[in-house]
């Protein structure tokens, strides 16, 4: 029994300081990806002269439970600074520096970046959000960081590195939430689509996701290659849980785990704009690799390293000398460790257990026997840090339906013009029956078009149409205002696999209509009959 019980802690409780400190850097990159496609767009989403006003949000929130920094965020310069903010506290994270509350900072300024845009999220935020929360007890700067390197130098002869094992609760919840979205995204892939092999020609033909290397691939592979991405990408996703979740042969299966699932996500983002999922779900490997798989890596490489490690060591005594050491980490007494461990370890399992209930809620291929009933403190669990847990990427198969947003507008001046499609897509006026072979929009882009037109996001129209009415402000040209616009849905069938490949139209649905006052000025108008945004009737 104690054998049993040393394997299993070994295996789901235990995890190498040198793969907590690999996955800080590599996730360290990728929040700071996340902040960089933010920044690009920085003034449509996180400011009130843009399409989602803090305002409209907190009015309408679309969570019943949310928190967000940025919510007291209103014009440009101000979310720029909460955006150099974010990127000093990412350099921390990604540097090791104060590592510890780096982590807990790095947790603020993600769920808040994330919840001022809960309306626009996908799962890759989710997974950058778990990620955060998971890993927040682990000593993520025991290895390969600045405090490390502190620790080490902080007196005349250089300390080895540490290389304990850290064993907690939040391992095994790491592993059984990466388990469960491999589980639960290949279980509800059960449409016709992936039984026949056609998912991934239905998938790549989603213009408003789909990549230049997409197109090219929908374009040029033949019927069997994409039968054979369908069903490789299906028994991936299985053979993904299973490599994670096996309790034998775990060495060999996390190493394959670690070696084989990112290229699946790399396959991902080459040919789908899917946000930071595919980033965020690569930087979790680090954490699969054991003390075995490191202590090879140190007798295949540490010789030719060992030089470097030392040059970095001395610059960074140098470095010391010149400005000053930083705060070296003192031992803690014994009662505190106790019960900083008792009180992590305890709220991690509250964590899991808002999770499972979660999962049981919210993935359909769970019966509903198993479903049960939330209390307001898992709702809160859950939806503060936006962890929620229906993983269905294009399940039961993907959609054969795409759809875009596009305004038809006129200027005072007579241009026909879309103010929408101008920042929203590669397509600046693309009016039409059908969606463009590649709308290139971003994540944000694609889940507002996505939502604005439905009855769940009235209340954001209001927003929509004084963003389109501030058309001149963005072009510096008085004679830009509009004069008339009409806001449009667009519908179309994708092709089937082997048949011509241009899509058939659907339709065309009016959502918003707009008229200037008679007299041809261009200035707001009153709510009802002068001419402010109404939803077509």
């Amino acid at each position: 029994m104690r054998l049993w019980w040393r394997s299993l802690r070994v295996t789901y409780l235990t995890v190498d300081p040198r793969s907590l400190g690999a996955f800080r850097i590599a996730f360290g990159f990728v929040l700071f990806s996340d902040l960089f496609r933010r920044w690009l767009e920085l003034r449509f989403w996180y400011t009130n002269s843009g399409l989602l006003p803090n305002h409209t949000l907190l009015w309408r929130p679309p969570s019943t439970h949310s928190f967000s920094l940025f919510f007291t965020v209103s014009s440009l310069p101000e979310a720029q600074l909460g955006f150099a903010l974010c990127g000093v506290v990412y350099a921390m994270f990604l540097l090791g520096y104060r590592t510890r509350l780096a982590q807990v900072l790095a947790l603020i300024a993600r769920v808040s970046l994330n919840s001022r845009l809960a309306a626009l999220e996908n799962g890759g935020d989710m997974v950058m959000d778990l990620l955060c929360l998971l890993t927040l007890v682990l000593p993520l700067g025991t290895r390969f960081s600045l405090d490390a390197l502190a620790t080490r130098v902080d007196a005349a002869e250089a300390k080895p590195p540490v290389n304990r094992p850290v064993v907690s609760l939040a391992v095994l919840g790491l592993l059984l939430q990466f388990a469960t979205i491999y589980y639960f995204n290949a279980a509800a892939k059960n449409g016709a689509a992936w039984r026949s092999g056609d998912a991934v020609h239905y998938a790549l033909h989603q213009d408003k996701l789909v990549t230049w290397f997409g197109v090219w691939m929908r374009e040029h592979l033949p019927i069997s290659a994409m039968h054979a991405l369908t069903w490789g990408t299906l028994a991936t996703e299985w053979l993904g849980f299973s490599l994670i979740i096996t309790p034998v042969f775990v060495r060999q299966a996390r190493l394959l785990a670690v070696c084989l699932m990112p290229m699946l996500h790399l396959g991902f983002a080459l040919g789908l704009n899917l946000g930071s999922f595919s980033l965020a779900m690569m930087s979790f490997f680090p954490l699969l690799l054991t003390a075995e798989h490191w202590d090879g890596l140190s007798r295949r490489f540490g010789a030719r390293t060992e030089p470097l490690r030392r040059r970095i060591e001395r610059a960074f005594a140098a470095g010391l000398d010149l400005f000053g050491a930083p705060p070296v980490p003192t031992r803690p007494k014994p009662w505190r460790t106790w019960l900083y461990r008792r009180l992590s370890e305890t709220a991690v399992a509250l964590l899991l257990i808002a999770i499972t209930s979660e999962v049981l809620n919210d993935n359909a291929s769970v019966p509903k026997s198993l479903r049960v009933e939330q209390p307001a403190w898992m709702q809160a669990v859950i939806q503060y840090p936006r962890i929620l847990q229906g993983w269905r990427m294009f399940a039961s198969e993907p959609p054969r339906v795409d759809t875009m947003v596009y305004v038809a507008a006129t200027t005072a001046s007579g241009r026909r013009v879309d103010p929408y499609n101008e920042v929203a897509s590669s397509q600046p006026y693309p009016a039409g029956d059908v969606v463009p072979a590649h709308l290139g929009q971003s994540q944000y882009f694609v889940m507002y078009s996505d939502r604005i037109g439905t009855e769940g996001y009235t209340a954001y129209r209001q927003a929509f149409g004084d963003w389109l009415l501030d058309y001149p402000k963005r072009t510096g040209h008085a004679d830009d205002c509009l004069l008339t616009y009409e806001v449009y849905l667009v519908s179309d069938r994708s092709p089937e696999p082997g048949a011509l490949p241009w899509p058939t139209p659907l339709g065309r649905q009016r959502f918003m209509t707009y008229r200037a006052p008679r007299d041809g000025t261009c200035r707001p108008a009153s709510p009802d009959s002068s001419g402010r945004p109404v939803a077509a009737r």
